[in-house]
């Protein structure tokens, strides 16, 4: 059976290739469309409403055009498959649905399922538009699913799965087991044959969209599942998705190292970086310990992951080190204490997390701080306090990009905004299944001085004085120019994680890759071939 399988603004697409690979072993034919890619989700991407055309869709961040659209419908006849998967996050509600509703009205018989984040947590909104649904972890329900397909056999008691009967009623399945065993899938689908991007009016036959550092990078997930219960993060209700389950699980070392030699040999370019997409890369302690020096010996290229504040173990910081690992990312997400403990389920203290920055600098990697914004929940008191942590955490560290809080239907934080009152200034994009907070300038003014505490040009007195201008509150465009110079000025093309005094050492670095390339190597031998003749 051929298989469509759509992502939305999504390249790295880590459920949709898990069961591409997983239908392939099935002996199934599968295809990844993917609509555009994650550096193309920006309001002022979107086209202004006058050059906006009537039959396209167009959110406040993401759209496709009408003839990406015609380009879509296109494909999918083209390949005609058996049935079409959506996979998206709850940012592209909306653009699912238009796409599903377009899928529809020219191919009525083709059963199309969606899956994801949003399918998840927003089953009764998500079931109205398709056949069937399936909720959170999805290969076991979906191989069983394709099996009962292809024989013509019912499946609507598949658990995890909610299934529109022939006589319209909806059969809700409870969660079924997860798998514990993580070897026993196929690593996820980064083959370069049947993947399209859609993208600026073309249908481009390309694993990745033009603009992603996915490139150079490679990305792999060692575990699934996480251990905290943020309430903002879709990972954090793993214990309201999974109840009575074990939900952290982790890949052998030999399942990661053998599959990341084989992308070694396979990827068309050099492989420049790593990303480690676990929820925390250091959580599982004796697996680092057994999976670094292999790494380190077999794989050998730099890394990155992700970490917590309260897993900040020194000797496996410095083991990570040891195997390559160049930077970490600590979502700290605010300094204030009230809002941590109050509403994010997040208990750790300013000591804590500037002991796990200066542990990560002493350990010879980078420490990377993911902070969030825009947040009515927070005073001034509360960003007041963000600022002074973000003004003695240890040097040098570097600010991701801040995100604006997200208040998602049915994640605890939207039932905390409720409790506390503030709904009346939130609004509900279009198309989307989240409130965000109704734009102050003083929302821009914090997220600006935040970010302006990393740079060693600027004083704790200065931005506490900075932070006291009435002026600058009402008009902080001056601070955005700010930040933007100092970004300039202090790292290789604006990016935090790339100082410019490192620049020259990953020159020379990436001119070793090359010249040990084998396309190097035949470009020497044909040149002194020339020279010989």
């Amino acid at each position: 059976m051929k298989i469509v399988l759509v992502t939305l603004y999504d390249e790295y697409c880590l459920g949709a290739r898990s069961l591409s690979s997983l239908f392939d072993s099935e002996g199934h034919e599968t295809h990844i469309i993917t609509i555009k890619g994650l550096d193309y989700v920006a309001p002022q991407l979107v086209p202004p409403p006058e050059e906006q055309d009537e039959d396209g869709y167009y959110s406040f961040c993401t759209y496709v055009t009408g003839k990406e659209t015609r380009i879509f419908l296109d494909l999918i006849e083209k390949i005609d498959p058996g049935f079409i998967g959506f996979s998206f996050l709850g940012i592209n509600y909306g653009l699912a649905v238009f796409l599903t509703e377009a899928v529809r009205r020219r191919f009525p018989n083709k059963p199309v399922i969606w899956g994801g984040t949003d399918s998840t947590v927003n089953p009764e909104d998500n079931i109205k538009y398709v056949d069937a649904i399936c909720l959170g972890e999805g290969e076991l329900p979906m191989r069983e699913f394709i099996r009962r397909l292809e024989r013509g056999e019912d499946f609507s008691d598949i658990p995890s799965m909610w299934v529109r009967r022939p006589d319209g009623q909806i059969r809700k399945n409870p969660i079924g087991p997860l798998e514990q065993n993580l070897d026993n899938f196929p690593w996820p689908d980064f083959e370069l044959e049947r993947k399209y991007v859609i993208h600026d009016n073309k249908l481009l036959e390309t694993h990745f969209p033009p603009s992603t550092h996915l490139h150079t990078n490679f990305m792999i997930q060692g575990s699934r599942g996480c251990a905290f219960t943020c309430t903002y993060c879709h990972s954090g209700h793993s214990d309201l998705t999974y109840p009575g389950q074990k939900y952290v699980r982790t890949r052998s070392v030999d399942n990661v190292i053998n599959e990341l030699q084989y992308r070694k040999k396979t990827w068309p370019s050099p492989i420049e970086r790593l990303e480690f997409l676990d929820d925390v890369l250091p959580l599982n302690q004796s697996w680092v310990r057994e999976l670094a020096p292999r790494y380190r010996d077999e794989v050998g290229l730099p890394f990155y992951g992700y970490i917590h504040p309260n897993v900040s173990n020194p000797e496996i910081l410095k083991v990570l080190t040891d195997a390559g690992c160049k930077y970490l990312i600590m979502g700290i997400q605010t300094g204030s204490q009230r809002t941590l403990r109050r509403y994010y389920d997040r208990k750790h203290d300013k000591r804590i997390i500037m002991q796990a920055t200066q542990r990560m600098i002493d350990a010879g990697m980078r420490a990377m701080i993911d902070l969030i914004g825009y947040n009515p929940l927070e005073t001034e008191a509360d960003n007041l306090e963000t600022l002074d942590l973000l003004c003695d955490l240890p040097r040098p560290y570097g600010i991701v990009k801040i995100n604006p809080m997200a208040f998602y239907d049915n994640f605890r934080i939207l039932d905390i905004a409720k409790r506390e009152g503030i709904m009346d200034q939130l609004e509900r994009p279009k198309g989307v299944h989240a409130y965000q907070a109704k734009y102050k300038p003083e929302f821009l003014f914090w997220e600006m001085l935040h970010t302006l505490a990393q740079f060693d040009g600027y004083s704790k007195e200065s931005l506490l004085a900075l932070a006291e201008d009435e002026h600058l509150r009402r008009n902080p465009q001056f601070l955005v120019e700010l930040v933007e110079v100092m970004y300039r000025g202090t790292y290789m093309d604006g990016n935090p994680v790339s100082p410019k005094d490192e620049y020259v050492a990953y020159l020379r670095w990436r001119l070793h890759q090359i010249e040990q390339s084998s396309m190097y190597r035949v470009y020497k031998k044909l040149k002194h071939l020339r020279l010989v003749g």
